[in-house]
């Protein structure tokens, strides 16, 4: 049983997704999780509190993904593939969700300092990852923040493209392996 603040961040991410952030007034919501406005604010102070929650909730969702069956202590290529591997297979399997994820990363509502707490888990793994592999000689020499860019950018968009697209992306090499090898030359030396 779902309980009502899941209720109120489910009916939320559905209308940011539908009609954008600045479209879901309070009444909107309440009524889409079917509770009362007043209910909201015994759980989020704001609407600001309330998608800042939505993003920290989604946050944590995609990092228990991304780090399913990660093992810091196996072979780079490996790690690299099921980290970026678990990422794909995510946001393939739930648009909503990437979908929510573009439009909260641009929202003012998520500060930087905000954005950077919530992520700190899933960049902390990330840029050992990226650390290690500049290391060991294998990945380019630059910055993190450009090296964890190109492969997340290609991963959000290649996902995207397959949702609205499938036609165009179901030929066989256009699997995940290869994708995956895409992103991993990318940023290989």
């Amino acid at each position: 049983m779902i309980d009502k603040r899941e209720q109120i961040l489910k009916a939320t991410a559905e209308m940011i997704v539908e009609h954008g952030l600045q479209a879901c007034p309070m009444s909107k919501i309440s009524a889409l999780a079917g509770c009362g406005a007043g209910t909201i604010y015994r759980y989020f102070e704001t609407k600001q509190d309330l998608v800042k929650a939505l993003f920290d909730d989604l946050i944590t969702k995609l990092t228990a993904a991304c780090t399913e069956g990660y093992d810091a202590s196996l072979p780079l290529r490996e790690r690299f593939f099921t980290l970026w591997g678990n990422y794909y297979r995510y946001v393939l399997a739930n648009p909503c969700q990437r979908a929510l994820m573009d439009q909260l990363l641009a929202s003012p509502t998520i500060c930087a300092e905000h954005r950077e707490n919530s992520l700190t888990v899933l960049q902390q793994v990330i840029g050992q990852l990226l650390d290690d592999g500049k290391h060991q000689g294998v990945f380019k020499d630059l910055p993190n923040e450009l090296l964890n860019t190109v492969t997340y950018g290609s991963l959000s968009m290649m996902a995207k493209k397959q949702q609205q697209a499938p036609e165009k992306f179901s030929c066989v090499s256009c699997d995940e392996e290869d994708i995956l090898s895409l992103c991993w030359d990318a940023i290989r030396r």
